[in-house]
């Protein structure tokens, strides 16, 4: 029968993952059926950022709405730009690269509304991509009968949750992304595959979570390339382990504790 194609999910317009993402599928001959945008100034979405967000969340969203998506001067813009320079990924909008690409393209306020719904019954891709826009609830999943793929950026089943790369250090467990697909709980579904990365003495939490990104990315284009899961060694994912959330200040300043204890630790051993 054939790959049928991919559709993609996006926070914004300027996704960095999500640009990634329809450009690394197209590179490897897969069709971007269609690309869902939620909308970043919906009344809800809005709310959300106001209700549980910090002040200087909301302004780095802000940013990222605005196309500052990274400081340029920083260690983690290196890694990310490194990954797009190596695979040729110029294109930083969705909307343009639909537009080149002649691609199907919708925005939404919610990533469960009748409009994407009926969207994808109208696209009936292979797989459907999570790259952002909120919580997906029982219409999508339901329309997509067990194929809408996740990038988790911790160990599965250990960690689920929010801030998982960062959780994934501060309670001693693997650094490695995964690729699992949705179901109706939080980062419950099976487990396709686990893809582990290393932590570098000059590394801090925001390129750490870069690191994650990229994985993430690698192992969703591996993935969703294929038009089955036989090649994996898909498994069960025991949602009885610990949620996690968003990072706290308090937690954020352990962490970064942790990692310079864990890099004065590393420069004692060279120096022995």
């Amino acid at each position: 029968m054939g790959h049928r194609g991919v559709v993609i999910t996006a926070g914004f317009d300027k996704s960095e993952a999500a640009t990634c993402l329809v450009e690394l599928f197209k590179q490897k001959g897969v069709p971007v059926k269609g690309i869902i945008v939620v909308s970043p100034y919906s009344l809800r979405r809005i709310r959300f950022f106001l209700k549980k967000k910090e002040f200087s969340t909301i302004v780095e969203s802000i940013r990222r709405l605005a196309g500052f998506q990274r400081s340029i001067s920083n260690d983690r813009s290196k890694i990310i730009k490194q990954f797009r320079s190596e695979r040729q990924i110029s294109i930083q909008s969705l909307k343009k690269w639909a537009k080149v690409n002649q691609a199907k393209i919708i925005s939404v306020n919610r990533l469960n509304s009748d409009q994407a719904i009926h969207f994808l019954k109208e696209t009936d891709p292979q797989w459907l991509v999570y790259s952002g826009g909120g919580i997906l609830k029982e219409p999508v999943i339901n329309q997509m009968d067990g194929r809408i793929l996740n990038a988790h950026q911790g160990p599965l089943p250990e960690i689920r949750g929010m801030n998982a790369a960062e959780w994934s250090i501060l309670l001693d467990q693997k650094q490695e992304a995964t690729i699992h697909l949705i179901d109706r709980g939080i980062d419950t579904g099976k487990i396709i595959k686990s893809i582990p990365y290393s932590i570098e003495e000059n590394d801090d939490i925001e390129s750490i979570r870069e690191k994650a990104i990229i994985k993430g990315i690698e192992g969703l284009i591996e993935v969703g390339s294929k038009e089955t899961l036989e090649m994996f060694n898909v498994r069960e994912n025991h949602s009885e382990y610990r949620q996690c959330y968003t990072l706290s200040y308090v937690m954020k300043e352990m962490l970064q504790q942790k990692l310079k204890a864990k890099k004065k630790r590393s420069s004692g051993v060279q120096k022995d």
